[in-house]
């Protein structure tokens, strides 16, 4: 199947940039654009034929959260990667709450942003690498000496370690009720019990978690 891929940004320079840097590297088949949101919706109308997403947070016809929630509302299952200006961990954490795949600042190098894509499509999700010290994660073993042992330690009922694997993924809440035959409702309690078990309160930190304790491969 080709790889299709949807570049989502204000600016033309930021598009074309991008635009190059994939078409050089081959790894999609084809690559199209939008300047807006509503060019976006428009594109997705027509054809949602797509294996990724790259999404500017600042596009200037709606607000990041907003676009993101519409799009994880109505076209879940197109992998999202936020290629952002804005860069904080609140908007890190928002972003994975939502269901996006990867979050790469515009001030990363371009390698950076190839890896991201590359991870993401290989199915599982990609975090800058100092967002744990951004979002104050301390290292499990301060919290817990007793997590060093994640194997034994760490213990998942089958439907949470069904939903855990979902996560790790990026997949949103209204996937995993899909591909899980549960409710919504039941996805959000099995995350929250997830996160006691991890000792920590959101989506990023659960999947920087899961990495640190080895949970993942």
């Amino acid at each position: 199947m080709a790889k299709r891929a949807l570049i989502v940004d204000d600016h033309p320079i930021v598009r074309n940039a991008l635009v190059t840097s994939l078409v050089s590297l081959s790894i999609f088949d084809e690559l199209n654009t939008a300047g807006s949101f509503q060019e976006l919706l428009d594109v997705l109308e027509e054809d949602t034929d797509y294996q990724l997403l790259i999404l500017d947070l600042s596009l200037t016809d709606v607000s990041g959260a907003d676009g993101m929630v519409y799009i994880r509302e109505n076209y879940a299952d197109i992998p999202i990667v936020v290629f952002s200006g804005q860069y904080s961990p609140d908007i890190i954490a928002e972003c994975f709450e939502k269901g996006v795949q990867g979050f790469v600042s515009k001030n990363s190098s371009m390698q950076v942003f190839i890896n991201a894509i590359r991870i993401v499509l290989a199915g599982s999700t990609y975090i800058p690498p100092d967002a744990a010290s951004l979002m104050g994660l301390e290292p499990a073993e301060i919290n817990n000496p007793d997590m060093s042992a994640p194997e034994e330690s760490v213990q998942f009922s089958p439907k949470q370690r069904k939903v855990f694997d979902q996560l790790i993924m990026g997949v949103p809440n209204k996937v995993i009720a899909r591909r899980l035959n549960m409710a919504e409702g039941t996805v959000k309690a099995h995350l929250h019990s997830i996160y006691q078990v991890l000792r920590v309160t959101n989506r990023a930190q659960a999947i920087l978690r899961s990495r640190e304790l080895q949970l993942t491969d």
